[in-house]
């Protein structure tokens, strides 16, 4: 009989995880369903290129997500149990989805103790979270010692990004339906931040090089200069990515940072066209960072 790990961690596909992090760090993920057209595809299956496509077209306005099942769960946690002896299981926001119910409701029926953490947010805010985990049982810490350092990264993360269109993030109910009308008349592209299970409307911009200069703006004045890991996400603009991931570079303090897609179950509500920024900033926040932002944002 083999030996067994002290704790596994497991998540969803929300993350955007790199999949040479998720095979590098041994993590479990329970994939959300994307329905598109009337037709339901498992978005560990799905290419993103050929979703992208589909998103663009007129029917993907009825695009919506749905968590994970009971039993996929379960089926993940019963694999999981083979080689550990209990799961850390972090996952999209609580508020936004119902995966950290669901995964909630699995772990009573696991064969083996499943501890759940809800992230308040998605992507690689939710991400980096889920490698605070998976580096901590990397290290042998206990099961209350990866729950500590996970839960202590979680006010630490957020996800900024800049929608090409409001229509996909009204169609699934993230925005007002009054933003649509706004964005029809105005071509108004908006900037939004979701943290702390809270999706907030930052600023709106008519130019995209003024959305991007927001996003870059509204980062450095978060994080400042403390450690920052960070991840790039592109919908379906892989050079525009790589260009924000180098403008980041050079004006942060990065420890970490890396391009990835726009993962599919923030993509239905982002729309084509969405560039996001997932972060984690260690240390501890800069409690003038919100007044700096205002005033940037009044002298425009």
């Amino acid at each position: 009989m083999h030996e067994l790990y002290p704790v596994a961690v497991v998540t969803d596909s929300a993350t955007g995880l790199p999949a040479a992090l998720v095979k590098q760090y041994h993590i479990g993920v329970a994939p959300l369903a994307v329905h598109i057209g009337g037709r339901t595809y498992d978005s560990s299956v799905l290419d993103m290129d050929t979703f992208y496509q589909l998103l663009r077209d007129p029917v993907a306005l009825t695009a919506t997500t749905s968590a994970p099942s009971l039993g996929s769960f379960l089926a993940l946690y019963e694999r999981v149990a083979e080689w550990a002896k209990a799961v850390v299981s972090v996952h999209v926001a609580g508020e936004q989805s119902g995966t950290c119910n669901i995964a909630r409701l699995a772990g009573e029926s696991s064969p083996i103790p499943v501890r759940v953490i809800d992230t308040g947010t998605t992507a690689m805010a939710e991400g980096f979270v889920v490698l605070e985990a998976a580096r901590a049982a990397l290290e042998a810490c206990s099961l209350d010692e990866i729950v500590e350092r996970a839960q202590a990264v979680v006010p630490q993360v957020e996800l900024f990004a800049l929608l090409e269109s409001v229509d996909y993030a009204v169609r699934g109910g993230r925005l007002a339906s009054a933003a649509r009308l706004v964005n029809s008349i105005l071509k108004i592209q908006p900037v939004v931040s979701v943290r702390d299970n809270r999706l907030a409307l930052l600023t709106q911009c008519r130019r995209r090089a003024t959305g991007l200069r927001r996003l870059v703006e509204k980062l450095r004045a978060r994080v400042g200069e403390r450690p920052l890991h960070l991840a790039v996400h592109y919908s379906d603009d892989e050079a525009e990515g790589q260009r924000l991931l180098a403008t980041l570079r050079a004006q942060c303090n990065c420890v970490e940072s890396f391009l990835t897609r726009v993962p599919m179950a923030l993509g239905v509500h982002a729309g084509p066209g969405s560039l996001g920024i997932g972060y984690y900033a260690e240390g501890s926040p800069d409690t003038l960072a919100p007044w700096r932002e205002r005033i940037g944002s009044l002298l425009g």
